[in-house]
């Protein structure tokens, strides 16, 4: 028998406005506000605008971004240009170091690639970064990187033969005499800052403040025609563009709950957006949307924006390029063989078979499900083929990986899960090989002990 709807009378209409356009806009956002804290984060590490910062080794737990990899030192960039244009000023490519880097907007969009396999095709040069709202000309000789909004940063991965301290100490040299970021016609060169093992994060609570730090880059920006609509729900929860976001205290224990829910909902996409890699054969994914690949990261076709992958995407990662690449290849695991989710207090098997389809190496990476970034106060936070210890291998080729909270096969090959209650993994194929694509190759599941 049909339930009669509730009357009127019965019906909060002005909470249930509320909460659902506060939820709505909360996911439309997450990219904004999630790019707004890169910068944020590292200001409140001590970074400053126009400032190098870089990883002296490759990071550790405490670099809270969404999966970092720990193959490769960093170097991090953030820019505002809303007083004026600014130059990046990037090394050329060696026959041992280089960089794999993309400049970003706010909204996490990629602009411009750098480096080989950017538009300076390895051979350095100077970036140009400017509103691309402005009438600003590019002067000759520079690369122009037009930007929709003020505020933004850059991801550059120092691309190293090895990680001996050899090495690394000469990566720093080559980060510190060619990376250089000022305001266009300015002699101010700030000092290089390391950052490492530092705490670096670009992660926020899910909580009210989302929305007190989503009034104050809506404030520094400005309405993108693309905007509009959004921004009309987001004037019906108290934030206008110019204003100031001053909720009740009964509202702002309706953002509470609303925002833990918009973050169970951002977990549960790991494991039901990104499409199975091998079908029903293994639980390992595609870690990224289709929409992402189909639209070339800007989620957005001719008919529609992609709001539900594009919160997923960046709620996962950060910095995609402007070009995807052949060079390296990804899976996510967010599940063990029988489908449970991974908990951070079982133990797991996993073994590798034989013969890894890559020209270069392989690595395992473990991230918290509730933050996409390592488990706070890991160590080792994940392992590689050719990184020091380097993984014990069985006589088959094979290698066997254990999972669990207190340390298992006696260390050897084993990394720590205990500070999350769930956790997703990563393997990356650097140079990844025929059998990797042609499917003649596949990884086994997570196997509970």
């Amino acid at each position: 028998m049909a339930v009669a709807p509730a009357s009127a009378t019965e019906r909060d209409f002005e909470r249930e406005r509320f909460e659902r356009r506060a939820y709505e806009s909360a996911l439309w956002a997450q990219p904004l506000v999630a790019g707004n804290q890169m910068i944020a984060g590292a200001i409140d590490a001590g970074q400053e605008l126009n400032q190098v910062a870089f990883f002296s080794q490759p990071p550790n737990w405490k670099f809270q971004a969404p999966t970092p990899n720990n193959s490769t030192p960093y170097a991090a960039l953030i820019y505002d240009l809303k007083d004026g244009p600014v130059v990046v000023e990037i090394p050329a490519a060696t026959e041992e170091y280089s960089i794999f880097g993309t400049f970003l907007d706010v909204w996490q969009q990629p602009v411009v690639d750098v480096g080989p396999r950017g538009d300076d095709n390895g051979e350095g040069g100077k970036y140009f970064l400017y509103a691309a709202n402005t009438d600003t000309k590019v002067p000759d000789g520079y690369f122009p990187v037009p930007l929709e909004t003020y505020r933004g940063y850059g991801n550059l991965r120092i691309i190293t033969p090895d990680l001996e301290p050899s090495t690394l100490k000469a990566a720093e040299a080559y980060i510190k005499n060619g990376i250089q970021q000022y305001p266009y016609g300015s002699d101010e060169r700030l000092p290089h800052m390391d950052v490492y093992d530092a705490l670096y994060t670009s992660q926020f609570p899910f909580d009210s403040t989302f929305f007190d730090r989503l009034q104050e880059i809506i404030n520094h920006e400005e309405v993108r025609e693309v905007d509009k609509y959004p921004m009309g729900m987001l004037s019906s929860i108290g934030i206008e563009r110019g204003g100031s976001f001053n909720p009740t205290d009964a509202e702002r224990a309706i953002l509470d709950e609303v925002m833990a829910r918009v973050h169970v909902e951002l977990q549960h996409s790991l494991s039901v957006i990104p499409p199975l890699r091998w079908g029903d054969a293994t639980q390992w994914t595609q870690p990224v949307a289709n929409s992402m690949i189909g639209t070339m990261m800007t989620y957005e076709d001719e008919n529609k924006v992609y709001i539900d992958d594009r919160a997923f995407t960046y709620y996962t990662y950060i910095a995609p390029p402007v070009q995807l690449g052949s060079a390296t290849a990804y899976l996510m695991a967010t599940r063990d063989v029988s489908g449970a989710p991974l908990e951070g207090d079982r133990n797991y098997k996993l073994t590798v078979p034989a013969d890894v389809p890559v020209e270069q190496f392989w690595s395992i990476l473990v991230y918290d499900v509730a933050t996409a970034s390592y488990i706070r106060g890991a160590d080792p936070i994940g392992l590689a083929s050719t990184e020091s210890p380097t993984p014990k291998v069985n006589d088959d080729g094979t290698v066997d990986v254990y999972f669990g909270p207190e340390a298992l096969n006696d260390g050897v090959n084993y990394l720590p899960t205990g500070g999350a209650e769930n956790y997703f993994l990563l393997f990356r194929f650097y140079g990844p090989k025929e059998a990797y694509t042609n499917n003649g190759w596949k990884l086994n599941d997570l196997e509970p002990m």
